[in-house]
Parts: structure tokens; sequence; C-alpha cells
């Protein structure tokens, strides 16, 4: 399951594409993001967020899922 995970990280971030991801944050609240990540760097993605529009980081072990949308 991590393999598959990582794949769609991985292949956003290589072809460009849009991922969505359910994302846990700091107050363990979950919120849905639109994503197109920038970089990957152990538990740190770098990613232009579409809800905020701007560059955004995010802990990878709080990406619950993430699936490609583009």
């Amino acid at each position: 399951m991590i393999e598959m995970f990582d794949y769609v990280l991985r292949s956003s971030m290589d072809k460009h594409k849009i991922v969505a991801i359910v994302y846990l944050k700091k107050n363990n609240e979950m919120t849905q993001r639109n994503i197109k990540i920038t970089k990957i760097k152990d538990n740190d993605i770098e990613a232009y967020c579409y809800l905020r529009h701007q560059l955004r980081h995010f802990k990878k072990n709080n990406i619950l899922s993430a699936f490609h949308i583009q």
C-alpha cells in the first residue's frame, strides 16, 4: 500500500499532475486539498495548493490518502 501511495505522490511531481489528498491538520481536523507537488524531501512535501492559491508544505505522514484527478 505504501508503494502505491509513494507512486501517486512521485508521479504527481514528475508528470506535473494534480493530486487530491486528504490531510490531517495539526488540530486533528481532516481537510481535502488539490495540490501539484513541486518537491519531495523525506517527510516534507512542497506543493502548490489550489485551495490556498500558494505554495504550501505538507508532512507526508499526515497525508491519509492521495489520488490523481488530472
